[in-house]
């Protein structure tokens, strides 16, 4: 059975002082490490200058986990939970080795994991696993590096696949290569099971440090045909554009979806009330860069030199077909039409107020929940001129163990689980179907499943086609935001998209430099 946090047979006070012990080791073991990092040394004098250049060295680069630690609130209450928990109070009769997994799962997809999970300790009985919600954001992310840092970690954590290589180079991760072949998997073999840019994210520094958990084909182009239909009876598409519009077509070159984007859209009092396309839109701005970048034939990393390209000219190219829909259909217009868009039944895809969308598996989902009766149609991108074909990229969840697991059998136990939920028959089956995604494991039986639905089968074939992951690299997050404000300035035109691409190549390179040579010893 599932085991669930149980604080009775702790006192208050007990609990108090695990959790100020566990805060103060974390803090001493940061400093420790940093100051080792930087050159502190334990003995002899050392000048004021290099006393001031170290304790800077150690504050920029432990800045954010010594706010988790000491300022924010659920960091502690984390703490106190982690420290009330011991494998005798969970252990039925001493013989099960108890995992405890943070996870990432709510609503209907918790219920769901659970079940899969159950079924894990079906095939699994000297395993008991004990969950807990913890979603991926900047707060919880500090609760992890305190738990590492405090040796009070899980046993298996979810890391999003981007994430990977981050936490691998704080040194938060397990290198995972000798628990596999301890479970008989030999990591060169392991490897070539799973969809490449899944590996990839998962593999840096030559080293395996986590396992695919579900892929996300990114993404399909979907088109309401009804929506269309619609327009078309109304007589709301001009005629010059009528006999190029095809509901049962889909657009299949940047070319075709510009004329087809301006052919839907509506306004109406100078109002925008129907959009064809918005090409910033795609689950945010940042993702709607590599999508379009990608898909123009653009990179934006190069791991030989170890250099951010973002401003490589093809990705300027797509920032500036982005930011032509901006010009024509007026940015403020946009923002104001997508303010009325809603989720659910008020989804803008299903209501027709955006007749063309991209959209990850999850929006699959959506659509046919809330519209079941709607008609629409799948294919991959639109391919822009001189780019890729049915362009993609693979995004999603992976596992991995904390750095600090120490205890052989739960090391174990741990890579058991995570093998049974990534890379098995019965668990990958089970397991994509409660979060609604694809394994990264491709001889999934899920597969042959996913081909008898015509929908699933056009993510399947896009997920084997995929040339692409996020830049594996150690200031994947720091990118993330500084492409986001690149496209949004651009969009916004209150900068060039070349000018825009520049910057955020700039910056992101001195962050990118400054972990690179704290990793190599270098200092700040």
């Amino acid at each position: 059975m599932l085991r669930e946090p149980c604080f009775r047979k702790r006192k208050y006070s007990t609990r108090c002082r695990a959790m100020l012990a566990c805060r103060q080791r974390a803090v001493l073991l940061w400093s420790q490490r940093a100051a080792g990092a930087n050159g502190i040394r334990s003995g002899g004098r050392v000048s004021l200058a290099e006393r001031k250049s170290s304790l800077k060295g150690v504050m920029d680069d432990r800045k954010a986990i010594v706010k988790g630690v000491l300022a924010a609130a659920g960091a502690a209450a984390l703490v106190v939970f982690l420290a009330g928990v011991r494998p005798a109070d969970l252990s039925d009769d001493g013989r099960r080795t108890v995992i405890r997994i943070w996870h990432v799962w709510g609503g209907p997809m918790l219920e769901a994991y659970r079940r899969s999970v159950e079924m894990f300790h079906a095939a699994h009985p000297q395993i008991a696993c004990e969950l807990l919600y913890v979603p991926n954001d900047l707060s919880n992310n500090q609760k992890f590096y305190t738990a590492v840092v405090g040796n009070c970690a899980p046993e298996v954590i979810f890391v999003d696949g981007p994430q990977v290589a981050e936490w691998a180079e704080r040194g938060l991760l397990a290198d995972l290569g000798p628990l596999l072949r301890e479970c008989g998997r030999d990591p060169e073999a392991f490897a070539q099971e799973f969809w490449p840019p899944c590996w990839r994210q998962c593999f840096y520094k030559g080293k395996v440090w986590a396992v695919t958990f579900c892929a996300d084909p990114n993404f399909a182009f979907f088109w309401n045909k009804d929506a269309i239909r619609r327009a078309l009876a109304a007589g709301e598409v001009p005629e010059a554009a009528r006999s190029r519009i095809d509901p049962d077509r889909p657009p299949a070159t940047i070319e075709e979806l510009d004329r087809s984007s301006d052919a839907l859209t509506r306004l109406e009092g100078g109002r925008l009330v129907r959009v064809g396309f918005v090409p910033w839109g795609v689950y945010g701005r940042a993702n709607s860069m590599f999508t379009w970048g990608w898909a123009w034939g653009g990179e934006f990393y190069d791991p030989e030199r170890r250099k951010i390209t973002a401003d490589d000219p093809r990705c300027v190219a797509a920032l500036e077909w982005m930011c032509s829909y901006a010009q024509k259909y007026d940015f403020r217009r946009v923002a104001a039409l997508q303010s009325t868009f809603g989720s659910a039944e008020q989804n803008p895809f299903i209501t027709g107020r955006q007749v063309l969308q991209v959209y990850h598996v999850t929006g699959l989902d959506e659509v046919r929940r809330y519209a079941p009766h709607l008609e629409y149609g799948m294919a991959p991108l639109p391919q822009p001129p001189g780019g890729e074909k049915a362009s993609s990229w693979v995004g999603g969840w992976t596992m991995a163990v904390p750095a600090t697991l120490a205890d052989p059998a739960k090391r174990r136990a741990a890579m058991e689980y995570i093998l049974w939920a990534c890379a098995s028959a019965e668990g990958t089956r089970l397991s994509v179907r409660t979060i609604v995604g694809f394994p990264g494991w491709k001889p999934s039986p899920f597969f042959e499943d996913a081909a008898k639905d015509p929908d699933l089968a056009v993510f399947a074939d896009i997920l084997r086609q995929c040339k692409h992951q996020r830049p594996v690299m150690p200031a994947q997050a720091y990118y993330m935001d500084q492409l986001d404000r690149a496209v949004d300035r651009a969009v916004r035109g209150e900068l060039a998209p070349r000018q825009a691409l520049a910057e955020a190549a700039r910056n992101t390179q001195a962050f990118l430099d400054k972990i690179l040579r704290r990793s190599e010893g270098g200092g700040p």
